[in-house]
């Protein structure tokens, strides 16, 4: 019985020591910026709204994150309104969610596993025509068809809105700025768990030469 449980016991601490190191690295490597191409002279007069990852399991019905759900309702509202504004300017929607597909990262938090509840679209999220791109990482150029797609329709600037603004928000600008996009982010229309963070992430899209703007 002894060697029984002492065998049993190893294996948990096997488990845990392979879910621990595959969460350190899915993490590590998530945060990755891409670099791309620079686009050369970029038209700013040709903008994309980049709506990024609100969903299910960040603000909608399967949320862990009590910020996010706790400002949801007015901070949607506020996309939801930017969103009718660049549609009524003929500006290419581009929705972006995150899905998780590794098994053992879904182990530890199934919230956004590919295929869940908490991978869709919030309810409550404006969906008009426009483009879906899926990530895998924060950064939505990281294997996706993002620069595909704006290469496509021509564009020169990118509009962000989404969450969360210290990090896919910050990633995204970070990876558009490396490929030479013009981006302003709509500052009422980004979240972060509190406002203390979302300062924080306001101060440092200045910092980067990011624009913030009011509205849209």
């Amino acid at each position: 019985m002894v060697k029984l449980l002492l065998r049993l016991s190893l294996a948990i601490g096997v488990v845990i020591v392979i879910l621990v190191v595959n969460l350190f690295l899915f993490s590590h490597n998530a945060k990755k910026i891409s670099e791309g191409v620079p686009i050369e002279n970029p038209d700013s007069s040709k903008v994309a709204l980049l709506i990024i990852d609100i969903q299910e399991g960040t603000t909608g019905t399967v949320s862990a994150t009590e910020g996010y759900i706790e400002q949801s309702a007015t901070f949607i509202s506020r996309v939801n309104e930017v969103i009718r504004k660049a549609e009524s300017r003929g500006n290419p929607l581009i929705y972006i969610k995150s899905e998780v597909a590794n098994p053992l990262i879904n182990v530890l938090n199934n919230t956004l596993a590919r295929g869940s509840e908490g991978a869709a679209f919030d309810e409550r999220l404006l969906i008009r025509p426009g483009y879906v791109v899926t990530k895998r990482k924060n950064d939505p150029f990281r294997n996706t068809d993002l620069d595909q797609i704006l290469l496509e329709e021509g564009v020169g600037k990118l509009v962000l809105v989404g969450l969360d603004a210290g990090k896919c928000v910050n990633d995204a600008c970070l990876a558009a700025r490396n490929r030479n996009y013009q981006v302003s982010v709509v500052a009422d229309a980004v979240l972060a768990e509190n406002e203390v963070l979302q300062q924080e992430a306001l101060d440092n899209f200045s910092r980067m030469g990011v624009a913030l703007v009011s509205g849209y």
